[in-house]
């Protein structure tokens, strides 16, 4: 799934036409003395106007980025649900074999591309925040073990959720919890991911996901 980070590199572009706009216009003004004022005069209107496009672009981008950051939230988390509630079963076999910093970079990636920003995604290690297009809390957490999680990790994931007002919780562990866990999060607004869930989760990013919002 990784990609190249398609926001940034965008971004970059338009940053640096502007620049080389600014620029333009600075040496006609100060430096090409041997133009007509003419000329100078429409190479200065030139750099304005493309200055003005380039910041009616970032407008532009914002407003779609928006727009496409909720739409595919909605339809991802949609489709995951149906999906989890349907007990679909993914072929994909991409986390047994992943380290835990590992499989936190796989949920960077598939969390940006399904709409939520991930403000500490460069951090390393601890809860991952994930911002939802309604602007509210999402936490994240992992686990790479071979025994089932138990109850007091989960715990802890709740903790953190109450002191920084997260709207919902997930947790992912290949191995799976155990029954003291599951029992524990019913009714809770926490996903207990093993194997399985986490491969739906991934199938919903690859299927319904934008590589224009991958980190």
């Amino acid at each position: 799934m990784p990609g190249p980070r398609h926001q940034a590199i965008l971004d970059s572009t338009l940053l640096g036409i502007t620049a080389l706009l600014m620029l333009g216009g600075f040496i006609a003004l100060g430096f090409l003395q041997n133009l007509s004022k003419e000329n100078r005069a429409l190479l200065i209107m030139i750099s304005s106007l493309g200055i003005i496009g380039c910041l009616a672009g970032f407008i532009f981008i914002g407003a779609f980025r928006k727009w496409l950051r909720r739409r595919t939230w909605q339809r991802a988390m949609a489709a995951w649900k149906e999906s989890s509630e349907a007990e679909i079963t993914s072929k994909l076999d991409i986390t047994g074999h992943l380290s835990e910093d590992g499989l936190r970079k796989l949920a960077i990636q598939v969390y940006s591309r399904v709409g939520y920003r991930i403000p500490n995604a460069e951090d390393q290690g601890g809860y991952l925040q994930l911002l939802n297009p309604d602007g509210k809390i999402e936490l994240f957490a992992c686990k790479q073990r071979t025994d089932s999680i138990k109850l007091h990790h989960i715990y802890s994931l709740q903790l953190e959720m109450k002191r920084t007002k997260a709207v919902r919780g997930f947790f992912w562990a290949p191995a799976g919890f155990t029954n003291e866990a599951t029992d524990w999060v019913v009714h809770k607004p926490i996903v207990l991911a093993d194997q399985n869930e986490i491969r739906r989760l991934v199938d919903c990013a690859q299927t319904k996901g934008s590589r224009f919002l991958e980190y």
